[in-house]
């Protein structure tokens, strides 16, 4: 039994400093809980293109929000000019300290595109807590290079707290590739390990990270997104208040 306590612990643990997980190495078709080849000259005038900004991207994060739903989902990837992806200031609910996008004059980042039917996009609304953590808007893109369609606009989910401040300067995301950025990237573990520390807390990094997590988290989650949202950058690089 303490066995699986402490495997579940891991596993938890492994999930927040682990975002925003592998990207394929490929364009894909996201069906059946698993990414499959995508065949060229697919159709997608009845689907909607979606920016996955952070974890979107990675067929383990789709196979987590769209358990037990029949869909198929195409997944493509693009570089787009003058933006780049940052941590958002807030705490997801497992403990990771999720993305959103930002302006960032001179940057050239890879972006990842879901294709999204009616079915599909109620769902994703719904993990991405629309009117809650973020709000679904429109983006335009300076498209560089595209493997697959290349969209001039498409929905991305932009958080409604502003962009994660150290230092008063944007956290771009180490995970996500991207060329021309003026700002030090950091790790998702690298971000946690200084909220540890700014937190002065006396508990081990991984005791108090777990202690943010799922349900029970939820109170000193909640104190950690007011910090963070109190010294939040609009995505321009303004202080949000």
């Amino acid at each position: 039994m303490a066995q699986d306590r402490r495997s579940v612990r891991q596993a938890a643990l492994a999930r927040a400093m682990d975002y925003p997980y592998p990207a394929h190495p490929e364009p894909y078709l996201f069906r059946g809980g698993r990414a499959e080849p995508l065949a060229g000259g697919f159709e997608t005038g009845h689907l909607t293109p979606v920016i996955a900004v952070g974890s979107n991207r990675a067929p383990v994060q789709l196979a987590r929000k769209f358990e037990r739903m029949e869909t198929a989902i195409p997944v493509t990837r693009l570089v787009a000019r003058d933006l780049d992806v940052v941590h958002a200031a807030h705490m997801a609910g497992y403990g990771a300290v999720p993305a959103t996008l930002a302006p960032s004059p001179g940057t050239e980042v890879e972006l990842w595109i879901t294709w999204l039917d009616e079915a599909a996009m109620r769902r994703m609304d719904e993990t991405e807590a629309v009117g809650v953590n973020y709000a679904r808007e429109e983006q335009v893109l300076d498209i560089v290079s595209a493997d697959g369609p290349a969209p001039d606009r498409a929905l991305v989910y932009n958080a409604l707290r502003g962009c994660l401040s150290f230092d008063g300067a944007m956290v771009p995301l180490a995970a996500v590739p991207a060329t021309g950025r003026r700002i030090p990237a950091l790790t998702q573990r690298e971000v946690l390990e200084r909220l540890h520390r700014e937190a002065g807390s006396k508990a081990a990094f991984e005791r108090w990270l777990h202690g943010h997590i799922g349900p029970t988290g939820l109170l000193r989650r909640t104190r950690l997104t007011d910090r963070l949202a109190a010294g939040a950058l609009r995505p321009g690089g303004q202080p949000v208040s």
